[in-house]
């Protein structure tokens, strides 16, 4: 069967609902981010601080071209990885794109939690205030791309529903 990718802001829940996923199809997960990290020998954010952000796309697309078609996986993305190259294109054809679209103040509640934990865009020292202004800049200029995905659900779900949801699309020609 075709993979699974699941895009969106970090903190969305794709590596949670991703695993959780593959265990009910029978599927093996990858988190992406985690991939590289193994890969490289270097977190996230400090491949961003060493070799830039530019280095850091690079090493998205040729990971994320390195799955194969129809391995029957699930991947959780990085949520930048839709936004470059043709990165959105590869995975509309060669697999089902599933958008994460969790509510702003739910997202910004979970990276604030969560901004000692390898978040590259985030500055460890924001105020509240400031970390949500920037999610919400981040995710302006990524839905776009998010918005591409053959499937988009928003707020929470439950796997079943999810798997209802990936069971039930029928490519549009």
């Amino acid at each position: 069967m075709k993979n699974i990718y699941l895009i969106g802001m970090p903190s969305s829940g794709k590596s949670t609902l991703g695993k959780e996923l593959a265990k009910n199809l029978g599927f093996s997960f990858t988190d992406m981010d985690k991939l590289i990290e193994t890969r490289e020998q270097k977190t996230i954010s400090e491949i961003f601080s060493t070799q830039g952000e530019a280095h850091f796309r690079e090493l998205e697309r040729k990971t994320l071209h390195g799955f194969q078609p129809d391995q029957s996986m699930v991947i959780a993305t990085g949520g930048g990885v839709p936004c470059f190259f043709d990165n959105m294109d590869y995975m509309k054809k060669h697999g089902i794109s599933v958008f994460l679209n969790v509510e702003l103040n739910d997202l910004a509640k979970r990276l604030y939690k969560a901004q000692g934990n390898n978040r590259p865009l985030l500055d460890k020292s924001q105020s509240e205030e400031a970390v949500i202004a920037t999610i919400k800049k981040t995710f302006e200029e990524r839905l776009p791309f998010y918005k591409q995905a053959d499937i988009q659900v928003d707020g929470e779900i439950s796997v079943n529903q999810l798997l209802w949801l990936i069971e039930s699309y029928v490519p549009v020609q």
